[in-house]
């Protein structure tokens, strides 16, 4: 077991040597004593990096030596079949806006089964609806989702999708892309 850090001592490393000695020396609290004080202020202000390179050593001599043991002694690795993908379904939001930060133009949905689309939500114009109206629409539709399928919440991830390939036949906004 290593020795205890001596606290004064530690503090001491932080000062000057003209300090530390008239800290600590004839005026002080004479307890300096220079053939020691000067190794062991050393050592204090050092102790950290070499603490560090230590470790580090110790690492790769214990790495050295588990891929010394593992030449030495092959290992056949096996090959595991994965568990069945279970069948789990989702709900995916798709909202066409132009950015993030713009009113959405229309609403849809879609429902996966891990990486099959399965149910598409038509989309709707969202054009004269307040916020409030569109999300009412929008948990409405969950409501839809959740009775059909079980799925009680859309992925935290949405999908958004610009204006301009809006699947709405006619779309007075598509139409300005045109």
């Amino acid at each position: 077991m290593s020795r205890p850090v001596n606290r004064k001592c530690l503090e001491c490393a932080t000062l000057s040597v003209e300090e530390a000695i008239r800290l600590h020396g004839e005026q002080g609290d004479r307890c300096w004593e220079p053939k020691i004080c000067h190794r062991r202020r050393s050592h204090y202000r050092k102790r950290d990096d070499i603490n560090r390179s230590r470790r580090r050593s110790r690492r790769a001599e214990q790495l050295g030596a588990a891929s010394a043991l593992t030449a030495a002694h092959p290992v056949e690795v096996l090959e595991i079949q994965p568990p069945p993908i279970p069948l789990i379904l989702s709900a995916v939001l798709v909202l066409y806006r132009e950015h993030s930060n713009a009113p959405v133009h229309a609403v849809a949905a879609e429902v996966w089964q891990s990486n099959q689309k399965i149910a598409n939500i038509q989309a709707i114009h969202c054009m004269g609806m307040r916020g409030n109206q569109v999300t009412d629409y929008i948990q409405e539709m969950l409501a839809s989702i959740h009775e059909q399928f079980g799925i009680g919440r859309f992925e935290d991830v949405i999908k958004e999708i610009s204006v301009k390939h809006c699947p709405i036949d006619p779309c007075p906004l598509r139409a300005s892309y045109d």
